[in-house]
């Protein structure tokens, strides 16, 4: 008996500093798993002589970026649509790049989540943010370019990224933003060849 209670008394420290050090792990995954911007899937297509695109996003926003959001802060979202030339001599060329930006509100009184398209106007409402942000997950039909702009014998590639904007916030939190990981959201480019 006197020889084991040594043992145990200097391995009680090193066992709690396993499970401290297990602890803290485990509270740091979900946060660095939280926030992530994918474009899962890229689908280009041509209708009616226009090439046009489908996707599918999936947007997950951290916890700092919500509780703006629910505190009354709008938050703008950004997807960048870029179709390019491949040339093996030089840099990809750029034939043409779209942009589509979301502003995302929460209104308390209504308690709901507005998602307004800032080109067009277009605004609708959710009831909750995992709603809204599958419906912004949905890209159906972007027109690109005229198939007839396109030639035949040269290679495109259409590309696809998507990004939280950090310069329409308010100024102090732009500033936070700015230095803060929880703010950097944004999605790799997710590129799809084109056959004209």
């Amino acid at each position: 008996m006197a020889f084991t209670m040594p043992v145990l008394k200097n391995t009680e420290p090193a066992v709690g500093r396993w499970i401290q050090l297990l602890w803290l792990l485990l509270a740091v995954m979900p946060a660095m798993a939280e926030a992530d911007f994918r474009v899962l899937e890229l689908s280009p297509r041509f209708e009616e002589g226009v090439l046009v695109a489908d996707a599918r996003l999936d947007y997950r926003l951290t916890a700092p970026v919500v509780e703006a959001l629910e505190s009354g802060v709008s938050v703008v979202i950004s997807q960048t649509l870029r179709l390019q030339r491949l040339r093996w001599w030089w840099r990809n060329a750029r034939v043409v790049i779209h942009e589509r930006r979301h502003r995302l509100q929460y209104h308390a009184i209504s308690r709901r989540y507005v998602l307004t398209r800032l080109d067009t106007g277009e605004s609708r409402s959710f009831r909750n943010l995992d709603a809204l942000l599958l419906r912004l997950g949905r890209v159906e039909a972007w027109p690109v370019i005229a198939g007839d702009r396109l030639a035949g014998h040269k290679r495109y590639r259409l590309g696809l990224s998507t990004a939280l904007e950090t310069d329409p916030l308010p100024r102090l939190l732009r500033t936070r933003a700015l230095i803060d990981d929880q703010w950097q959201i944004e999605s790799g480019v997710r590129y799809q060849q084109v056959a004209p």
